[in-house]
């Protein structure tokens, strides 16, 4: 059975993984790894928000904030893939994921682990792949 916060946690290390290639690469190789990034990051957002922030209210949690750092997010992303050569309208788009990501983790996931069973869990993951791949 599937654990939405282990796959959404594969997700957010998924993207600090392609920031260090990111951080590494030079020329074509790092325009190809910021649109890559680029769409992860869209897609992991999107999904979130059709899957686990629906349910947030039940883990005594709101997802308003979350939601509007995504849109916050969105809109830097929207700026990196008009100009994903251009290095610090990428970084900041990531640094700004991953620092949403981090908060996630920390700070909201203790009280969803808490209160979510393994078969709601195994439903939320479901939603959230599903959700991706609608996206990507």
């Amino acid at each position: 059975m599937s654990d939405v916060l282990a796959t959404i946690k594969a997700d957010h290390d998924n993207v600090k993984s392609l920031f260090g290639k990111y951080k590494a690469a030079t020329g074509s190789e790092k325009v190809t790894i910021a649109l890559t990034l680029i769409s992860e990051m869209k897609a992991h957002s999107a999904a979130e928000d059709a899957s686990i922030y629906a349910d947030y209210s039940k883990f005594g949690l709101s997802a308003a904030s979350n939601k509007q750092e995504h849109a916050e997010i969105n809109k830097i992303i929207a700026d990196a893939a008009a100009a994903s050569s251009n290095d610090a309208v990428v970084t900041k788009a990531v640094t700004t994921f991953i620092a949403h990501s981090d908060e996630e983790e920390s700070q909201q996931w203790p009280a969803i682990k808490a209160k979510l069973s393994a078969s709601e869990s195994a439903t939320l993951a479901a939603q959230f792949v599903s959700a991706k791949k609608s996206v990507a």
